[in-house]
């Protein structure tokens, strides 16, 4: 376990600084029962002192509600690298300082550790930029069978427009490991948008004409191993300043 968390730290002490690109990298980390003040405490005094926004070195810290990590905190850290920026970042030496002070006053309060994928965004399935962030996320992650037909791809790009129909804002992107698809939605005005009745239908339908909606879903839940959808609200006292 030891080994596990020195491992994770060393990983995180080579992250890049946020620039405007298109992959990011997520860790999981899921809480001993009864040690979230402490964790949140020792994870702001590191933060502090090591992650620095605008260094190689800065991540955004969520918490998570809903979904298989429910409950758990995420970092979110190298947002924004380019693919030739991540040849730099293998280059970088370790931060040994930072990594051994999180390894030594963080760590003892986590359970567990998981993730370290990269997402990649996909412009041709959004309508919100990397960019455009806000603090409260509803992110849609869809397992997919292995390879979907053109079809499925077909119908996930038409998305775009009936987001712009709807007045919502989406950013898509895919992982590293299983073959999965995330949609990011962003909210603004905090989760009072909810409360607005649901605009998805209406507008799909009006863009592409009556009945298209329940034909273009039916396409895509025929490629859909599972959804998952997770809550994720910033936590600005943990993250990069």
């Amino acid at each position: 376990m030891k080994k596990l968390f020195l491992i994770t730290a060393i990983c995180l002490m080579t992250s890049s600084v946020f620039a405007q690109a298109n992959t990011a990298n997520f860790l999981y980390y899921k809480i001993k029962t009864g040690q979230r003040a402490a964790f949140n405490e020792a994870l702001k005094t590191h933060v502090a002192k090591y992650r620095k926004a605008g260094s190689p070195y800065a991540w955004a810290v969520f918490n998570l509600v809903g979904g298989s990590h429910h409950n758990e905190v995420m970092a979110l850290y190298n947002v924004g690298s380019s693919w030739a920026q991540r040849d730099e970042i293998s280059n970088m030496p370790t931060n040994t300082e930072a990594a051994n002070d999180f390894y030594l006053k963080v760590s003892p309060f986590i359970e567990g550790v998981t993730g370290g994928e990269i997402i990649s965004y996909q412009a041709d399935y959004s309508n919100s930029s990397p960019t455009e962030r806000t603090a409260k996320v509803r992110s849609n992650i869809l397992t997919l069978k292995y390879a979907p037909a053109q079809e499925f791809w077909d119908v996930v790009k038409k998305l775009p427009k009936v987001w712009d129909k709807a007045g919502i804002k989406v950013a898509s992107y895919t992982t590293s490991g299983l073959n999965r698809l995330i949609f990011s939605r962003r909210f603004p005005n905090g989760w009072k948008e909810l409360d607005e009745p649901a605009k998805l239908k209406t507008a799909y339908d009006e863009v592409y004409g009556k009945g298209a909606y329940e034909k273009d879903m039916a396409i895509m839940r025929t490629y859909v191993v599972e959804n998952e959808t997770t809550y994720m609200t910033l936590q600005p006292d943990l993250s990069s300043k």
